[in-house]
């Protein structure tokens, strides 16, 4: 059997977790409305909040893998077959429900977060397409109409363009 105070502390990390999560799901929401409003000060503070974040997360990762390393070495397994599953099964009814319950909070928070990156996503590509298109608009040469020299040929004149890019 498990030594129960190596899955009480994995289950304190997936609690920590979860609450790092909840704040990086609150930086997603918030990223959102400042990708919407073109707030590019807002967006690198947004994005420097949630590097802390991440930090935090990789200490936890480093963390919850040493106690997986504890738990294989009582067990007798392989570090790499020790997963949640293993551990609901080998544990005491109380414990492997508790265990369960942050496994799940824990991905419900993950999928949410996916779910605003993914819309964070889409609207930046959708303000570079614009910001593409922009430009475009701006760098065209803008067409002349046709004049006629001295002699009767026709000449072309191009246009001069906002930018005063030569062609």
């Amino acid at each position: 059997m498990t030594d129960v105070i190596w899955v009480d502390n994995l289950i304190k990390i997936f609690e920590y977790e979860i609450k790092i999560y909840a704040k990086v799901l609150e930086e997603a929401e918030n990223k959102k409305n400042v990708i919407i409003k073109g707030d590019v000060e807002g967006l690198q503070t947004n994005v420097v909040k949630e590097q802390k974040y991440i930090n935090e997360l990789n200490k936890l990762a480093e963390a919850s893998e040493q106690i997986i390393g504890h738990i294989a070495k009582t067990t007798g397994k392989k570090r790499e077959e020790i997963n949640i599953s293993y551990l609901i099964s080998i544990l005491p009814e109380e414990k492997a429900k508790r265990l369960s319950s942050k496994r799940d909070e824990l991905k419900q928070i993950i999928e949410d977060l996916r779910a605003k990156n993914d819309l964070n996503q889409k609207l930046i590509d959708n303000s570079v397409d614009y910001i593409n298109f922009s430009l475009n608009l701006l760098t065209q040469p803008t067409p002349q109409p046709t004049q006629y020299g001295s002699t009767g040929n026709t000449t072309q004149t191009s246009g001069r363009n906002v930018l005063d890019i030569k062609y």
